[in-house]
C-alpha cells in the first residue's frame, strides 16, 4: 500500500514540475521536443514500478516480513505488559520478605527468644499509593527468655548450661507499642503469642 501511495506522489510531482518547466520555455520550436521529453519522463515514471514487479524487484517476502514484524511487535508489547505484572509480584514478595526480616531483627535487639516467625499482610500492589502499608501483623514468639541488655556476652571455649536463668517479665506490650510506633500499624492489629 506505501509502495502505491508513493508512486502517485512521485507522479503528481513529475506533473507539476513538468507543467511549471513547460511555462518557463518561450514558444518556438524548441517546445515541441521539451513536451515530448516530458511526454516520456512521466511514462517512464508510470512504467517503472511495473518493471521493477516483472524483473523481480518486487520481493513478496518483504511485504510478510513486515506484517509478521507488526505481529512480532505486538507480541513484544503484550509480552513487556506480562513482564512489568511479574515484576510488580517480585518486588511485592522481596518487600514482604524483607519487612519480616527487619521485624524480626528488631524484635530480637530487644529480647532473646530461640525462633521468631513472622506473618504479616500488607498491601502489595505496588501501584497502590499505600504500597507496603502493615494491615496484620501475626508474631509467634518461641521460648522467650527475656530482655537483652549490654551486659550480654558471649564466651567461647566454655560450655554452660543455663536454665532460664533470667527471670524478667517479658513485656509484650513494649514489644507491640514499638512495633506500632515504628511501622505505624495500629495495635488491635497487631498479635503477639508466646510458645
Amino acid at each position: 500500500m506505501e509502495l502505491v501511495k508513493n508512486w502517485i506522489i512521485q507522479i503528481a510531482y513529475i506533473s507539476i514540475l513538468s507543467v511549471i518547466f513547460e511555462f518557463m520555455i518561450p514558444s518556438s520550436n524548441l517546445k515541441r521536443y521539451v513536451k515530448v521529453v516530458i511526454g516520456l519522463i512521466i511514462m517512464i515514471t508510470i512504467i517503472n514500478p511495473v518493471l521493477n514487479f516483472l524483473k523481480g524487484g518486487f520481493n513478496i517476502n518483504n511485504a510478510v516480513i513486515s506484517s509478521s514484524y507488526n505481529l512480532e511487535s505486538f507480541d513484544v508489547n503484550t509480552a513487556s505488559k506480562e513482564a512489568n505484572k511479574q515484576r510488580d509480584i517480585l518486588i511485592g514478595k522481596e518487600f514482604k520478605k524483607r519487612l519480616c526480616e527487619q521485624i524480626k531483627s528488631r524484635i530480637s535487639s530487644k529480647i532473646n527468644a530461640s525462633n521468631i516467625d513472622i506473618n504479616l499482610d500488607i498491601i502489595d500492589d505496588i501501584n497502590d499509593k499505600n504500597f507496603g502499608k502493615i494491615n496484620n501483623l501475626y508474631i509467634k514468639l518461641t521460648n522467650p527468655t527475656g530482655k537483652k541488655g549490654d551486659d550480654d556476652k558471649k564466651i567461647e571455649n566454655v560450655s554452660v548450661k543455663i536454665t532460664n536463668s533470667s527471670n524478667e517479665k517479658i513485656d509484650l506490650n513494649d514489644i507491640k507499642n514499638d512495633i506500632s510506633t515504628f511501622y505505624n500499624v495500629p495495635l488491635k492489629n497487631i498479635t503477639i503469642k508466646e510458645n
